[in-house]
């Protein structure tokens, strides 16, 4: 913690989406770096005690100049966001604007600011669709299956074309499937969750399919060493993952016994999904390279620390 506070010692932090799952995490996070932190989203009410709030799109370009005028941020943490895994495709038009003309906007306000030290684009591991079990890797041709994916892909590829062709400090960070606190009840964890606690049945599908997930509070670590290692290339794209996968059905097994529920878990009562990516595994060896770590989570263990803070 130490070396993190002298690092982020004065520096002012933006966050975008900061009423988010990952936005509260990540201004917790900062605000105890010493740094001046932001938050920034298009909720009237800030979720989050102590800091400065603005109201605003990120697509709205007169606005979002106004802000980063009277901020003049060192760093961004792009983390808005229009998030959906449905298949309906008339949410693209939306999530390429929250996606993609965002960062259009950023680079066009600050392409010739000079405090701006790293703009760190948030794409999704979801981008890299089906690839029959094999590792994720940077270098893969995105197989996006869903509107947020493929919008998340536009966003990450206008990101790598500004870093290479303009040097402009920006990267693109893919995370693998996320959880923690502040997550909202649809998302499987939570629904799993709020589901034994109350000791109700579980409708579910055979559960099958594999998820790397990695605890936001791990995640948020690794992304911090990064930043503070200053390895990065401008417009790279960098996967953070847990390093293992595990069944769905292992997870809500897992979860049951640490939380000793009474929950009828019906596998098979519904189907997966039409393109159901079955198993999904993510490579940490970019990254692992650039820290000179070899990045391996203890699911169980974080799993654990969580649900003692859910709960």
């Amino acid at each position: 913690m130490g070396e993190y506070k002298e690092f982020f010692k004065d520096k002012r932090v933006l966050i975008t989406g900061s009423n988010g799952f990952i936005g509260r995490h990540a201004v917790e996070r900062f605000k105890n770096y010493n740094c001046k932190t932001y938050g920034l989203g298009v909720e009237k009410e800030n979720q989050n005690k102590e800091i400065k709030y603005f109201q605003c799109d990120v697509t709205d370009y007169t606005g979002l100049s106004n802000i980063l005028e009277e901020i003049n941020p060192d760093y961004i943490l792009h983390l808005a966001a229009v998030v959906s895994a449905v298949r309906d495709y008339s949410l693209f038009p939306k999530m390429l604007d929250i996606h993609a003309k965002s960062l259009y906007n950023f680079y066009e306000i600050l392409k010739n600011n000079d405090t701006l030290k790293l703009l760190i684009n948030f794409g999704s591991t979801e981008e890299y669709g089906n690839y029959n079990g094999k590792q994720f890797k940077e270098n893969f041709f995105e197989k996006s299956l869903s509107p947020y994916a493929a919008s998340k892909t536009a966003g990450v590829h206008f990101a790598y074309m500004i870093g290479k062709n303009e040097t402009f400090p920006v990267i693109s960070i893919r995370p693998s499937v996320l959880y923690g606190k502040y997550q909202s009840d649809n998302k499987f964890i939570s629904y799993i969750i709020n589901n034994l606690i109350k000791n109700k049945s579980l409708n579910l599908t055979p559960c099958k399919q594999t998820r790397d997930f990695i605890w936001v509070e791990r995640f948020l670590n690794i992304l911090t060493e990064l930043i503070i290692s200053k390895q990065y290339c401008y417009g790279e794209i960098y996967n953070i993952s847990s390093g293992e996968s595990k069944e769905l059905k292992y997870l809500v097994e897992y979860a049951k016994e640490l939380l000793n529920s009474n929950s009828e878990v019906n596998y098979g009562a519904l189907e997966y999904r039409e393109n159901e990516i079955m198993e999904f595994n993510v490579s940490n060896d970019k990254i692992n390279s650039i820290l000179d770590k070899n990045i391996k989570c203890n699911f169980e263990k974080d799993f654990s620390k969580f649900l003692k803070g859910y709960l």
